[in-house]
């Protein structure tokens, strides 16, 4: 949370000068721009730990001489989210649209981030798996009729972090492997679209939908 002082921790280049941690800066968007995207920043952001307490110190002082007793504070999270291998998520989209990150990353609020704080070849697995069912096609068809994408015509979709959890995700290893497989193919080839196709036939292979059902499910992705 950087309330409305990212200009004083964001910049255009890594200013090593300041001796901190400097991490890519994803935006919104811009730096997602599809499934399984490859991440692009225009920016870094640098976690500048005595900063931050110096301008919650006068948040505090000011806030406290006007009386307010609700003390707004900013936040620059931890480390060990940042540092470690997690999934991005599009805060704004009329689809799910995720993808993986191993490298050491950060992004602003128009990015959801899921992590398990490690980087264990399990949690990887996991990860890998829980992008690609997030980017499959019966999983943004749920989102949408369960109103975890909030979209009315003329107003910006909208994503809460609280819904995605509502997404049904299975307990099954072997299936979380095979998944994850088929995501690193995709992050390795320049022709993904048929390992797409493999991952969403194996989704709803895996929740019992039917051929008829896809054909409906396709139509409503199209016209939501």
């Amino acid at each position: 949370m950087l309330l409305n002082l990212e200009n004083r921790f964001v910049f255009e280049q890594p200013n090593k000068k300041l001796n901190v941690e400097i991490y890519p800066y994803y935006q919104g968007s811009k730096g997602l721009k599809e499934k399984f995207g490859v991440l692009n920043n225009g920016s870094y952001f640098h976690y500048n730990k005595e900063l931050q307490d110096t301008i919650n110190n006068e948040l505090k002082a000011e806030l406290t001489a006007k009386g307010i007793k609700n003390k707004k504070r900013l936040g620059l999270g931890e480390k060990i989210i940042y540092n470690n291998p997690k999934v991005y998520i599009r805060q704004s989209a009329k689809e799910i649209i995720a993808t993986f990150d191993e490298k050491p990353s950060s992004a602003n609020n128009s990015l959801y981030v899921f992590s398990l704080r490690n980087s264990s070849d399990g949690s990887v697995t996991f990860l890998k798996f829980l992008t690609g069912l997030l980017n499959s096609e019966l999983i943004t068809f749920y989102a949408q009729e369960k109103n975890i994408i909030r979209f009315s015509k003329g107003k910006q979709p909208q994503i809460k972090t609280s819904d995605l959890y509502t997404i049904p995700v299975p307990n099954d290893d072997t299936f979380h492997k095979k998944i994850a497989l088929l995501v690193d193919n995709i992050y390795e080839n320049n022709k993904k679209d048929s390992f797409i196709e493999e991952i969403n036939t194996m989704i709803y292979n895996k929740f019992n939908i039917t051929n008829n059902e896809i054909v409906e499910i396709k139509k409503s992705i199209k016209y939501f």
